[in-house]
């Protein structure tokens, strides 16, 4: 049923009240042409008639009639239905009848006489393939002196090129210039001798388009100075009711209502506003105009669609949180006062078209974002939703525009998305002059002659990203992506492809002017790039640096590879020699080196002396280059106790040593707490290195700090501190160290595995030694020197140290002993404006990889237990290690991914910065590298922002290299990433397994959990159990298999650690005294562990299979189904092998066959008997050497929280 409208006559009776409460409440009487009650009337309607959105969608009748509002039968043209135009079905359809299958909709019109209401048929296309008709651009180029003849031919081609494009829908733009193209009695039609809308419509419809045409509401509104007024809306009205009437397209979209400010508009609104308020009259100009447009187009022609053209951005979320995520100039709402979103919402149209011109990578409207918010609004209404593809931007330098593939990735993107029911592009003209190829991949694509993954592999080149653009470099790297199944040239010659369409290559660059142009599928790119020879290229430090007499300073440069680099300085000279630049401004994909060296500052006199400027000489490639560095000047001579007293009012004063100038942070030093007092020592030290300058002072107490940190405190300097008394607290989550103490003094740390030890500066006096608690086996003073020794070596995991009042607390975290209750944060790399390094393919950065794999690995490490905070793609490193900070993190792992200029580097590599971090970066670099199946490069000790800090363990795994072709491959394939995450989050559980040093509970708040003794009391002896774990939560096993069962009872100091085992079905487990559990026959059982002491349980639930032979022969040749995990694994292979080197061969076989990853994750259980020396492509071969005299497992594992797991004993004999 059609809505019904509302009363015209109380209409006009509300309006009418409005105005007189305004009148009286101004004291204004104002006669206006058209009274206010107009503004938002329509043409005189039945009850009937009304807004779209009540029309329920339904299949078009057999008849083929539309019954109009007198009864007569609708011209047979908006009963046909045209089917979508393909080769296989171009011809359109029968006038007569529209059968069952049809796309077309129906609605009822009702009217006040009580007759049975009568359906009304739309013609919709099922999917919307449409090209907009514009004149100037597709016909009438040449201006509008031609016969009607000529002009015929004209649309003739037009509508053969829509055709041959394979388009299903013209939409005819009815405008041009300040003329319209159809016949009317009241607007200015073009002098053209043929009606073009007549024409097309005809035409169209004789070769199966659906069609549809555009009207300017705006055309007998006052144009840019819209009005609404009666006679406005009544001449609106009659016009575009006779144009209906008259031409009877599909659908007509509805353009030019928005009525943005101007005098023109100020204008309307003094004429015909009534004193509403310039605000409000601007915000319903636009409804008045499209409910009248609306009504008079379904009261003269009801077989026809009423659709809004839409800007693309309604309102930017910073304007209005039911925005969309954009940044757009120019809003609907904000700057044209059209709530379209309330005209959709409301059900005002059957259709709406969004101009939606936007990149699918541009900031300020991107395509995919402003698909979605549209998406939005049209959910749960009636309202079809089409997108209108900006067409005439392809191969333009609009952001996203060069790509000429934009088109189709639009397309696919819309297509993930969901919401929409087609597309429509805004000029033929540009579709046929395919520019790069773009329509013939997009009709391609349209017409399923290509897949996705081919569309995404057209030449895209990611290296260089400027086509234009000057360069110090020697070479230059092409990186991108193809077609597989196509050349790509470079100058005329055919360069390498993988079996993906990656290509790298690496091109020597001349001095001057080098043009490379690569080529592809008829597509061609020319980069002009020019050289200019810089051996040397920054130096650091500059500026103006101070220094203290004595100290080592250090300098750096970067040159060409190969270099020969000096520095010199006052009378020395010192060779520079290339380092690793292992800092977060490293450039990876540049073929300059660091070269670092120290210089020592001549010693102090009783006044400040320059040494003059460093000078840097660099020679390579026959060129020899200088570049002057700072200035530098040797402080006078610093006598103790003259500098001022200081305290620390950072949070933790980051410490540097005192006898080397540079601003790298050193792993040999830990933070100050807030609130320490200390002395300076010597004239503050200036270090500038670019752009940015930092200044130090030396304390008394021998560490460097930034001048920014401390502040003078006009107080005394700290001496004789007594540390009267010393408290170990142990909760769940940390074992805290309290000293109470005099004075505030500074101290320094050491740590060498197996115990810290907190040398205080001057303190006279400190408390007797303690039995230890939690990680630590005791507590014990050397002097003024507190040594806390570890229970379990490598036990450390990061410490705070903060004072409350006089008591310093030094607070460290209990190991969890695996991700059960741990709290990780997971930090993606780069993101938001920051891509990182480019891949071969745009879109699929290095942001974009990191973001995926710690999606993947925040979801693993939740479904074993730990708590984890995933921080904020694009925002700073100090606010996602300050958030680490705030969730009390016990690890940080920050995803990256590696590059090079060279496209055969490979492998996994894990930077630390603290050493108490390396066995977990260690573990991570081991496992991944496994996981892709790549080198393993090892954990390295790096200067990386998100490694270095000391409240937890945290590194930075450079996953691999995505420059190197073969694992770009696999880091942007799903089932790798899955691998990835599962080998970090293992590689995390070890590394909290093997720092436990078996103490952890649920208590967060600090309490003693072991009483009030405060002299640190001896923990071991007589303690209560308090929980029992199991190896395993779920196994699954088959008939006649065997696996031990381990269970860990806490705390460590136990005194009765007896467990009993139980199985609650002997028929399906059985279960031995030890744990060892025997397959006997199919089906699930539960194991249960009990402790003696509390009757603590731990249960493990264990599905048995039949055995091997049970299987089907034919599932080796099942396909692999998402979602199916391996069950179990068997090994064949000898079970003896030589101590000698040689290598024998061992195979995996997988079940179920068809899992979704039936890869096999090998390992050893014993690295010193037998090691793995290869493995198969595949996963399911391994080969194994036997290395000394043992007994050890060969161990294999599924992947993707696959539960299978299988043990083969190997002997090894000399």
């Amino acid at each position: 049923m059609f809505k019904d409208a509302p009363n015209r006559k109380k209409l006009i009776l509300v309006l009418s009240a409005v105005f007189v409460s305004l009148t009286l409440l101004t004291g204004v009487l104002a006669y206006l042409s058209g009274p206010l009650t107009e503004l938002a009337r329509g043409p005189a309607q039945s009850e009937g008639s009304g807004p779209s959105a009540s029309r329920p969608a339904g299949e078009q009748g057999t008849d083929g009639e539309i019954s109009e509002q007198d009864g007569q039968t609708a011209d047979s043209s908006q009963a046909s239905v045209p089917p979508d135009v393909s080769a296989e079905n171009p011809a359109p359809p029968d006038a007569s009848s529209a059968p069952p299958d049809t796309a077309g909709e129906t609605g009822t019109d009702s009217s006040d006489n009580g007759q049975a209401d009568e359906p009304v048929y739309f013609n919709v296309p099922t999917e919307m393939r449409g090209v907009m008709i514009s004149a100037g651009t597709d016909y009438l180029t040449n201006g509008t002196d031609v016969s009607a003849q000529e002009l015929a031919t004209q649309l003739d081609e037009a509508l053969a090129a829509a055709q041959q494009l394979t388009m299903n829908t013209v939409i005819i733009d009815t405008q041009y210039g300040d003329s319209v193209l159809f016949e009317s009695s009241a607007l200015e039609s073009a002098p053209l001798g043929l009606d073009v809308t007549e024409y097309l419509c005809a035409k169209a419809r004789e070769m199966g388009f659906y069609v549809y045409a555009t009207y300017d509401v705006s055309t007998r509104s006052g144009g840019e100075g819209l009005t609404a007024d009666g006679a406005a809306l009544d001449d609106l009205a009659v016009n575009i009711g006779a144009f209906a009437e008259a031409y009877k397209p599909d659908g007509i979209l509805l353009d030019g209502y928005e009525c943005a400010d101007s005098p023109a508009a100020y204008a309307s609104y003094l004429q015909s506003g009534g004193g509403m308020g310039y605000e409000a009259y601007q915000r319903q100009v636009p409804r008045a105009l499209l409910e009248t447009a609306a009504a008079a187009v379904r009261e003269n022609a009801p077989g026809v669609q009423v659709g809004l053209y839409a800007q693309a951005v309604w309102q930017n979320s910073d304007a209005d949180p039911d925005g969309s995520d954009t940044k757009a100039e120019t809003t609907a709402l904000g700057t044209g006062n059209a709530d379209t979103r309330a005209f959709v919402k409301d059900g005002l149209f059957d259709f709406v078209m969004v101009k939606n011109y936007g990149s699918t990578n541009e900031e300020t409207a991107r395509f995919g974002v402003v698909a979605a918010w549209w998406a939005g609004v049209v959910d749960g209404t009636d309202t079809k939703l089409y997108m209108m593809h900006a067409a005439d931007r392809v191969g333009t330098q609009s952001v996203g525009w060069t790509v000429y593939e934009q088109l189709t990735a639009q397309i696919i993107r819309l297509e993930e998305a969901g919401g929409s029911s087609g597309s429509a592009f805004n000029s033929l003209a540009a579709l046929r002059s395919d520019p790069g190829g773009s329509t013939t991949t997009l009709i391609q694509y349209l017409n399923d002659e290509i897949n996705e993954q081919w569309v995404l592999t057209q030449l895209a080149v990611t290296k260089p990203t400027e086509l234009t653009f000057t360069t110090q470099e020697q070479t230059v790297t092409f990186q991108g992506a193809s077609d597989p199944q196509a050349d790509v040239t470079l100058n005329g010659e055919k360069i390498p492809t993988n079996e993906s369409g990656y290509f790298t290559i690496r091109e020597e660059l001349k001095a001057g002017l080098n043009t490379f142009t690569i080529e592809h599928k008829g597509k061609s790119l020319t980069y002009n790039i020019t050289r200019i020879v810089q051996v040397i290229k920054e130096v650091s430090p500059t500026g103006k640096i101070s220094v203290d007499g004595g100290m080592q300073v250090s300098v750096s440069a970067l040159a060409y590879e190969g270099a020969q680099v000096t520095a010199s300085v006052g009378g020395q000279t010192i060779q520079l020699t290339e380092t690793e630049d292992d800092t977060d401004e490293a450039e990876r994909d540049s073929g300059y080196r660091l070269y670092t060296g120290v210089f020592t500052a001549p010693s102090a006199s009783a006044t400040a002396t320059s040494m003059g400027n460093i000078t840097f000489t660099a020679t390579a490639q026959g060129e020899t280059q200088t570049m002057q560095g700072a200035s530098v000047t040797v402080n006078k001579l610093a006598v103790m106790g003259d500098g001022a007293v200081v305290y620390v009012t950072a949070d933790q004063a980051e410490t540097f040593p005192t006898d080397t100038l540079n601003d790298n942070s050193n792993p040999n030093y830990f933070p100050l707490p807030q609130g320490t007092v200390d002395k300076t020592y010597g004239d503050e030290i200036v270090y500038k290195n670019g752009s940015v300058t930092k200044t130090y002072w030396k304390l008394e107490s021998g560490v460097r700090v930034y001048s920014s940190d401390i502040k003078a405190s006009g107080g005394a300097m700290p001496d004789q501190n007594v540390i009267s008394d010393m408290r170990i607290k142990t909760s769940g989550s940390y074992t805290t160290v309290t000293l109470d103490m005099t004075q505030k003094v500074p101290y320094k740390v050491e740590y060498d595995g197996s115990r810290l030890v907190f040398r205080f500066q001057y303190t006279a006096e400190t408390p007797g030694s303690a039995d230890g608690k939690g990680i630590f086996e005791s507590a014990s003073w050397d002097g003024s020197n507190l040594v806390l020794t570890l229970k379990k070596a490598g036990g450390f995991i990061g410490y705070r140290a903060y004072y409350e009042g006089d008591s310093l607390n030094l607070r460290f975290h209990n190991s969890p002993g695996g991700l059960s209750g741990a709290r990780v944060v997971v930090d993606p790399g780069h993101g938001g404006n920051d891509p990182g390094a480019e891949g071969f393919y745009p879109g699929k950065d290095e942001a974009d990889i990191n973001y995926a794999i710690a999606e993947k690995l925040v979801a693993d490490l939740k479904s074993q237990g730990a708590s984890v905070l995933m921080t904020q793609p694009g925002s700073t490193m100090a606010t996602r290690l300050a958030a680490a900070r705030s969730f009390n993190a016990q690890v940080l792992v920050s995803v990256h991914s590696n590059t090079a200029p060279n496209s055969s580097a490979k492998g996994t590599e894990v930077y630390y910065f603290y050493p108490f971090a390396k066995q977990l970066a260690a573990n991570i670099s081991a496992n991944v590298a496994s996981a892709l199946g790549t080198d393993n490069r090892g954990a390295k000790a790096g200067l990386y922002y998100m490694t270095r800090e000391s409240q937890f363990a945290c590194v930075l795994a450079e996953i691999g290299f995505l420059s190197n072709d073969d694992e770009y491959t696999k880091m942007i394939n799903s089932k790798y990433q899955n691998r990835i995450a599962e080998a970090i989050a293992n590689g995390v559980s070890a590394y909290l397994g093997g720092t436990s040093s078996g103490y952890y509970g649920s208590d967060e708040d600090g309490d003693d959990e072991d009483g009030d003794d405060e002299d640190g009391g001896d923990e071991d002896g007589g303690d209560a159990v308090e929980s029992v774990s199991l190896d395993r939560e779920k196994l699954s096993m088959r008939v006649g298999e065997t696996y031990q069962l381990e269970a860990t009872v806490r705390p460590r100091t136990a005194e009765n650690k007896d467990v009993t085992w139980e199985s609650d079905d002997e028929d399906v487990v059985e279960v031995s005294p030890s744990g060892e559990l025997t397959a006997v026959g199919e089906g699930e059982a539960q194991v249960t562990v009990t402790t003696d002491d509390g009757g603590e349980t731990a249960v493990c639930t264990v599905k048995v299979r039949g055995d091997a032979s049970d299987d089907e022969q034919d599932d080796e040749q099942a396909d692999p189904e998402e979602g199916v995990l391996v069950e179990s694994i068997s090994i064949s292979g000898p079970d003896e092998l030589e101590a000698d080197g040689s290598r024998s061969e061992y195979t995996g076989e997988v079940s179920p066959a068809n899992a979704e990853d039936p890869g096999i994750k090998w390992s050893v259980s014993d690295p010193d008997i037998l090691e793995i020396s290869k493995i198969s492509d595949d996963e399911h071969t391994v080969y194994v050497e036997g290395l000394q005299e043992g007994t050890a497992y060969l161990i294999a594992e599924g992947y993707n929280g696959s539960e299978a797991i299988e043990k083969f004993e190997i002997r090894v004999v000399s």
